[in-house]
């Protein structure tokens, strides 16, 4: 006989299953935690944990001082291949064919390369980098932190010191490079999926339980790495998407 739930998982069933229903619909105000407490019968932290499960599976949102809302169900695209090469950033062709666009802050400065980066970039922990920290928001809401690195040894004293000091990140890598007569000629991306850090918890506001894709980017020019990249995505926003020409 299977264990009995604990009861808010069976509270967070119910409200899952009117959600999907359609009887709470996207921008709906849920009922109250004090509410809850009286249709279900329930403590106040159960109720909590309820609509804390909910959000952590990213069907509601809360707002300070307004209460717990239904949240539209968008999903942002990403390509997992052919991306890159189209001489501008390639999240710009994903905003357009799935509807949904991001905002972004950018914070750039000069650095010392960890060690983790002065491996991937061949050159010695220490050697000064440029660094690039773009945090993108959907509807105000953190999603995704972006942190590029380049070795100041190839950009330092050129046009492209400053890494996509454009709007939105424009231009791009490839074209950045090529502007300085550099070509890229490949682009190696990890993908993994994890459990956040708590400081990444903290700065994409999750929620126990949700996990997030990781990915490790390098742009090389022949053998030579000319930029790395870390990049953490909440796992409850984004659709990865393969495509391939047969």
């Amino acid at each position: 006989m299977p264990p009995t739930p604990p009861r808010y998982a069976e509270v967070a069933d119910v409200l899952r299953k009117r959600i999907k229903e359609g009887a709470y619909q996207p921008g709906d105000l849920l009922p109250s935690t004090h509410e809850l407490c009286r249709m279900f019968d329930i403590s106040v932290q159960t109720a909590k944990s309820a609509i804390a499960q909910l959000r952590g599976e990213g069907l509601v949102y809360a707002k300070q001082g307004k209460g717990v809302f239904v949240r539209e169900r968008r999903e942002i695209l990403r390509y997992t291949g052919g991306r890159y090469g189209h001489g501008r950033p390639p999240n710009l062709q994903e905003e357009e064919d799935s509807g949904i666009f991001l905002d972004v802050d950018a914070e750039r400065r000069q650095v010392e390369a960890s060690p983790g980066v002065a491996a991937r970039l061949k050159i010695q922990p220490g050697d000064k980098c440029s660094e690039a920290v773009y945090t993108w928001h959907l509807d105000g809401e953190p999603v995704m932190v972006s942190t590029q690195w380049e070795p100041l040894a190839l950009t330092g004293g050129t046009p492209i010191e400053t890494p996509a000091s454009g709007e939105r990140g424009q231009p791009d890598v490839i074209s950045r490079y090529r502007s300085i007569g550099i070509n890229v000629t490949e682009i190696q991306e990890d993908i993994r999926t994890r459990m956040p850090t708590p400081d990444e918890a903290r700065v994409l506001k999750l929620t126990d339980g949700t996990p997030v894709f990781h990915i490790t980017r390098t742009h090389l020019a022949g053998e030579l790495p000319v930029e790395t990249a870390e990049i953490v995505m909440r796992g409850d926003s984004f659709v990865l998407r393969n495509r391939q020409t047969i």
